[in-house]
Formats: structure tokens, C-alpha cells, sequence
């Protein structure tokens, strides 16, 4: 551990999270929360990890159990023994830490270890960040248990919320439902919020973006959605889309790569019979989840990123794609308003017809306005969503909270 603080020590960061990397199967905001502590400790922060062994329906075995300094950030990943990510001998080594931090920053929030590590911190009086990860945006409180459970569980938390330094979000939508709750009696009103977006680290802000295929033998549209096969992802709007751009592109090719989690097997196979009944079984790949180099192949090769999701608290694999140099086509119910201003991409309405012709509008580009667009795509990741500019801000709102205390 530590010793005592003073001045000229680095800050001390515990972050407390229900599983983390390599555990890429919950999404990007696994990948997200890793990029942002490989880049606090890149800015000379102290920081070490929480969290349990949990990914998805396996364990990240190799792991378990111990300390880990190897990834770039020390991380314990306590064994999980029950449900999917309580870890009991999480609470030993919480204790251990908390005395030797200066701040506790937790992501998730309907989680075992997310609630032991706000109890935790608040009884320990340690200055406090909760990243919901955008679980209270009014779409996710009405999904699964249901808005009036999971507001229920808000009141018998308050005590906790009350104590809480701060809160951060990645976009202005679930800032926004995080005020709707705090107008209407559901958490504290005095609790400062930051919005920082998620990034990417310098050196995958800028790649270079695929060769352009033969105008002689063009290769057909080949669109992508990146995600875990869940309901939130509205995956059945990207199979209409598809049926829709294919009236006009009747080669247009689509790839959804992503795992299926146990508890979705239903939700997959109504998505396998709306593609069976449309007939576009030829057109449609699974290819499960897919590895870094695999998915950068996707992104780099993409005709656009499709973006369909019923709600987003952000999003990464956005700018995955247009650090590749492909443009993203996202619906209206995500946070990607700056597409159409930025002219990397279009913010459209969730329909099919709405997907379908702004894809339709990409594709007949020249060969000089896409080369101009993958350019765009990339400098704006490059200028605005690295992470060292991001931690940056952060670091701002922990000093802040901890000048409160």
C-alpha cells in the first residue's frame, strides 16, 4: 500500500467495478473504463482496481483471485461465488484499500460490487464518483425489473446518493435523465454531474482507413453493427434497414458481431426468424464476438457503422469506426447529434426507409468525397476524444470533490 499522503503525492485512485478487463463480452464500457485508468496512470495518477472475475456466462479464471499488474493497471479480481458478480472476497481487499485512497470512483450501479463500493466509501468518508453507465436513463429504469422497482431501490439508497461527491456520464441525454430524477424527488439535487466523453488512446485515434477497392469490380455495401446481441441494441431495426437498402442495393451486405448472452437466446432467435422471413439469410453475418484485429478489419472495410440502438449513454465503438475512417449512420434515440455537423456521418430518425437513404447517400459518393470523409472522421477522434485530453477533465472533477470535503 501507499503511505501517507502529502502534496507531492500522486492521487490515489480505487476504482470499483462488477468486472473489467480483458472481460470484453459486457461491451464498450469495459473497454472505456480500462482506456481511462491505462491513461490516469500514463498522467502520473495512482490507481488500482476492484472487481470480480465475472465474464459473462465464463470467468476470467487465469485471473481470479489474485493481483494483477501485467495489463497496465494493478487490478484484483475476486472469485465470484454467487449470481453473476458477487465476489465475497471483494469486501477483504475493499477494506484493505480504502484507508490509502484519496478517491473512490465507481461504475455500474445495479450491482452488488457497485453498492459495495458507494458503502464502502461512504463510510470511510472517502470522496466519492459514481458512473451510472447510463443504467438510470429513462429507457434502461423502464427496462427489466421496471421503473417503479428500480425507483424504489433509489429511495432505499438515498443515504448513499446523499453522500456521493459526484457524477459522471459521457453525454448530454443521460445528464439529462439524471436532472429529469433529481426534479422529481428520486436522488439529491445538490450532487454536481460532469459530462466527459468516452475515447480513444492517441495512437488508435488515427489509422488509416482501407484501401479503396477496385472501381472496376466494386466489392458490394458492407454495413456493421458492434454490440452484445441484446433487446437495447434494436438489432431488429438494422435487419429492416437492410431489407429496405436493399431494394435500391440489392448486393448491400450487413455483419452483426457481437456476442449473444445466455439470458438473450430468445431475443436471437426472433432476430433469426425476422431474417429468415425476409429472406436476407444470405445477406447477414454472426460472426460472434469478435477480436480487436477482426473488429478493426470490420470497421476499416465498412461501408458505414449502423448505430440502432433504443438508447446509448455513449457509445465507443462510434469512435472506433471513425478512427478507422468510416462513417456511422446513428438514430435519433442515441447521443451522436454531432455527425451531421461534424459531416462524418448522418443522425437520422429510427426507421428502416431513414437508414436506408442516408446509407444510400454515403454510397454515391466519389472515390475523392469518401477519401475527404475518411479524413474527417479520423481528425475529429484525433482533436477531440483522446483520452489524455479527456482524463484531463476528470482529473479537474475529482480535485474538485475532494476541495469539497
Amino acid at each position: 500500500m501507499l503511505g501517507p499522503h502529502d502534496s507531492r503525492s500522486p492521487l490515489r485512485v480505487l476504482h470499483v467495478v462488477p468486472s473489467f478487463y480483458p472481460a470484453l463480452g459486457y461491451g464498450g464500457p469495459i473497454h472505456a473504463l480500462y482506456e481511462l485508468c491505462l491513461a490516469q496512470v500514463a498522467a502520473g495518477r495512482s490507481v488500482r482496481v476492484l472487481t470480480s472475475d465475472a465474464n459473462g456466462p465464463s470467468r476470467l479464471r487465469e485471473l481470479s483471485g489474485r493481483w494483477v499488474s501485467e495489463l497496465g493497471v494493478p487490478t484484483f479480481y475476486a472469485p465470484v461465488r454467487l449470481g453473476e458478480d458477487l465476489a465475497p472476497a471483494l469486501l477483504t481487499q475493499l477494506w484493505r484499500e480504502l484507508p490509502s485512497a484519496d478517491l473512490v470512483h465507481v461504475s455500474g450501479l445495479w450491482s452488488g460490487t457497485s453498492l459495495l463500493g458507494l458503502l464502502g466509501a461512504t463510510l470511510t468518508g472517502k470522496p466519492t464518483v459514481l458512473t451510472p453507465h447510463g443504467s438510470l436513463m429513462p429507457w434502461a429504469l423502464a427496462a427489466g425489473a421496471g421503473r417503479r422497482r428500480k425507483l424504489t431501490v433509489l429511495r432505499t439508497l438515498w443515504p448513499l446518493f446523499t453522500r456521493l461527491g459526484g457524477w459522471h456520464v459521457s453525454s448530454s441525454q443521460e445528464e439529462a435523465g439524471l436532472r429529469q430524477l433529481m426534479q422529481h424527488g428520486h436522488l439529491p439535487s445538490h450532487t454536481p454531474i460532469v459530462q466527459i466523453e468516452n475515447g480513444l488512446r492517441p495512437h488508435a485515434a488515427m489509422t488509416m482507413p482501407a484501401p479503396k477497392p477496385d472501381p472496376i469490380s466494386p466489392r458490394p455495401p458492407q454495413l456493421v453493427v458492434l454490440g452484445r446481441i441484446v433487446p437495447i441494441k434494436r438489432i431488429e431495426l438494422a435487419v429492416s434497414a437492410l431489407h429496405a437498402l436493399r431494394k435500391t442495393l440489392p448486393t448491400a451486405r450487413l455483419t452483426i458481431a457481437g456476442p449473444v448472452p445466455p439470458s438473450e437466446q430468445a431475443y436471437f432467435d426472433t432476430l433469426r426468424a425476422q431474417i429468415d422471413q425476409l429472406g436476407l439469410s444470405a445477406a447477414i453475418d454472426f460472426p460472434g464476438l469478435v477480436g480487436p484485429d477482426h473488429k478493426a478489419k470490420l470497421l476499416a472495410e465498412a461501408t458505414a457503422l449502423w448505430l440502432t440502438s433504443h438508447m446509448e449513454s455513449f457509445g465507443i465503438v462510434v469512435l472506433e469506426a471513425l478512427a478507422a475512417g468510416t462513417p456511422v449512420i446513428a438514430v435519433s434515440s442515441t447521443p451522436w447529434q454531432l455527425l451531421d455537423a461534424q459531416r462524418v456521418g448522418h443522425f437520422v430518425e429510427a426507421t428502416p426507409e431513414a437508414i436506408a437513404s442516408a446509407t444510400l447517400r454515403l454510397c454515391q459518393l466519389s472515390d475523392a468525397e469518401q477519401a475527404e470523409l475518411s479524413v474527417r472522421c479520423q481528425r475529429l477522434v484525433a482533436d477531440r476524444y483522446t483520452w489524455p485530453v479527456l482524463e484531463t477533465k476528470l482529473f479537474a472533477f475529482y480535485q474538485a470533490i475532494r476541495s469539497r470535503k
